[in-house]
């Protein structure tokens, strides 16, 4: 039966198709892998032999940033969580520049977090507002050319924390570390 299905998609490939782009999506056409065509709202037809279309959401959006243990200058463990908010402006250098841009804004958000942190020398230093400016600025050098507006960038997490980290070969589970952390196994 799955031959059946097979044939039935490639006598489909040679019937064109229609494709509705609504006003807060964007994308791009690509005809023989060579061409590319921006694609804004509206109706397109395309064939899906030559053709392929890939659309995005071009509204605001919001990615969340996961929490992330830093260590200050002066040895001070913290831990920091956030989000960014970004739209994105040019959907083909979205698609086409950058592989996922919403992992590459979190690990790049984690990385200049990190490197500001580490650059503070003690805790009376450390400002939201100031980080927030700072990662701000920075994912916008970064990631220049990659089609995204960042808007904002929240810090939602900051706190001191305590880093525990075990060398093993074993593989880990839940309750075991919690029991030999506990009981000094």
């Amino acid at each position: 039966m799955n031959w059946l299905t097979q044939l039935l998609d490639r006598l489909l490939c040679w019937i064109p198709r229609i494709q509705l782009i609504s006003p807060d999506e964007s994308g791009i056409r690509v005809t023989l892998g060579k061409r590319i065509r921006f694609t804004s709202s509206g109706w397109y037809i395309y064939w899906p032999l030559i053709q392929e279309m890939t659309i995005i959401p071009i509204t605001p959006q919001v990615v969340d940033l996961r929490a992330q243990s830093v260590l200050t200058k002066d040895g001070v463990d913290m831990c920091f969580g956030g989000a960014i908010m970004y739209r994105i402006r040019e959907a083909q250098n979205a698609i086409l520049k950058v592989q996922d841009y919403d992992r590459s804004l979190q690990t790049l958000a984690l990385g200049i977090i990190s490197r500001y942190v580490g650059n503070v020398e003690s805790l009376k230093e450390l400002e939201i507002l100031s980080i927030e400016t700072a990662v701000l600025d920075g994912i916008k050098k970064d990631a220049r050319g990659w089609g995204l507006e960042i808007m904002r960038v929240y810090i939602t997490d900051l706190g001191r924390a305590k880093n525990i980290r075990l060398l093993t070969d074993q593989p880990i589970t839940g309750v075991g570390v919690y029991e030999s952390l506990n009981t000094g196994n």
